[in-house]
């Protein structure tokens, strides 16, 4: 396991592991091992969902001479999601033992109760001035309702046996997101005496998919409307300057108002990068009120997600209750980002990844891109891949001659993490020369 505190590697001391005897009948204790942990130097916790903490305190603690140390944890135990742990009272300059388990054990020891199974035990985590702050990325593939216990054990000589010890906290764990069915039966251009300028459908109570029609643009894009506790952001404005798209969005956010029994929510206008036709309705929101519309350049980009080490910085921005990971992926297009939605699992990859041609006007950090996107994913519970366009047919490998209007057998717009590994496998192949490499679910034209 890798610890790290700022840019400083740590090595635990030691790694207690239990008897066959003694280890629980499920697999979830190596992916407890996966944790990947940083002590930062004040709570940066922002949670994935709203509700209770899913913790209960213990107790078990033993005083040393700085007093009895106390361990708080926060965090929904949601895959993806934060995770912290703030030890604080504890002796200063010491190195403190985190002990993770997946049982409650309740044994005497030193003085004091240990109180989960030592299934897992991490030592060399210095207390600084007697106040260790962790953060932690939950893994994915814990199951729903699974528990998971932590104490600290800390060197202090004035404890009874030298050793000082937290209560110990039983968390729950909320399993990972599930996957839900995403819309289908889109407009694609086949109706245009009836079709609507844009096609809502909703994905859940708090996600929303868009399609501009085909008929007013060949492109047809899909943008995506989020909503958290605090903010609800729109991805993308689609490809016509036309009251259309405000009249839509507004349409949404008034009927989740009213069902929420709220008057008002602040609009974020972002962009998965900066092509006419994912910017061009962006006038629509200038003045809304209570609305902030992201410029599309690559400062702008930067400076509203706090982004200050672009492209291999990856960030996090807080709707309220719904935290989505902001991953910068330029190739496609210098300013080019995927959202993560922890809660739902939706990875939106804009024009980066989609049943169509992907275009790769800059193959080098294309590739570099992919390869972050992928890893990044093999982290995460991706529950589907959502790009911005539709241009693949339903047959296999063969796709729509690119600027049709319409495309009555579409391919579903729903891909999978499978085809994200399936790209990076082959930009990966590619020399990149220009041409076309066609899959069954997407071209890579590079040129």
């Amino acid at each position: 396991m890798r610890l790290t505190r700022g840019r400083t590697r740590l090595v635990p001391h030691r790694e207690i592991r239990m008897s066959p005897a003694r280890r629980p009948s499920h697999p979830p204790r190596a992916l407890l091992a996966a944790l990947v942990v940083g002590a930062v130097g004040a709570p940066a916790f922002a949670g994935g969902v709203c509700g209770p903490e899913p913790f209960v305190d213990l107790g078990g603690g033993v005083a040393g001479g700085a007093g009895q140390p106390v361990l708080a944890a926060s965090g929904p135990l949601l895959g993806g999601s934060d995770l912290q742990l703030t030890l604080d009272q504890a002796a200063p300059g010491a190195s403190a033992f985190l002990v993770l388990g997946l049982s409650e054990l309740g044994a005497p020891f030193k003085g004091g109760t240990l109180v989960p199974t030592p299934d897992i035990v991490l030592g060399g985590l210095p207390t600084g001035a007697g106040y260790l702050p962790i953060v932690a990325t939950w893994p994915a593939g814990l199951p729903d309702g699974a528990d998971v216990l932590f104490q600290y054990w800390v060197p202090d000589a004035g404890a009874p046996f030298g050793l000082a010890a937290s209560n110990g906290v039983r968390g729950t764990t909320a399993g990972d997101p599930q996957a839900l069915a995403v819309p289908e039966g889109w407009i694609s251009g086949t109706d245009c005496a009836n079709d609507p300028a844009f096609q809502v459908q909703q994905y859940d109570e708090n996600t929303y998919i868009l399609r501009q029609s085909q008929c007013l643009t060949f492109e047809g894009p899909f943008l995506y409307l989020l909503f958290g506790q605090d903010r609800v952001l729109l991805e993308d404005t689609g490809n016509v300057n036309s009251s259309a798209v405000r009249h839509a969005v507004d349409g949404v956010i008034d009927a989740w108002l009213l069902a929420h029994g709220r008057s008002s929510i602040p609009l974020v206008v972002a962009h998965t990068h900066a092509h006419g036709d994912h910017i061009k309705g962006d006038p629509q929101f200038v003045n809304r009120p209570d609305t902030t519309v992201v410029g599309t350049s690559l400062a702008s980009v930067q400076a509203f997600f706090g982004i200050t080490n672009w492209p291999e910085q990856i960030v996090s921005y807080d709707l309220g209750c719904r935290v989505l990971d902001v991953v910068p992926i330029p190739g496609h297009e210098k300013t080019h980002i995927a959202l993560y939605d922890r809660n739902t699992g939706l990875l939106l990859t804009g024009d980066t990844l989609y049943p169509g041609f992907l275009f790769v006007p800059d193959f080098p950090t294309y590739r570099t891109s992919i390869r972050r996107l992928e890893q990044f994913a093999l982290t995460r519970p991706v529950t589907s891949v959502l790009g911005t366009h539709v241009e693949m047919t339903s047959t296999p490998g063969v796709a729509y001659p690119y600027g049709t209007s319409v495309q009555p057998d579409e391919h579903t717009l729903r891909l999978l993490p499978a085809q994200l590994t399936e790209l990076r496998e082959a930009v990966d192949a590619l020399s990149g020369a220009p041409g076309l490499d066609v899959h069954d679910d997407f071209i890579v034209e590079v040129f």
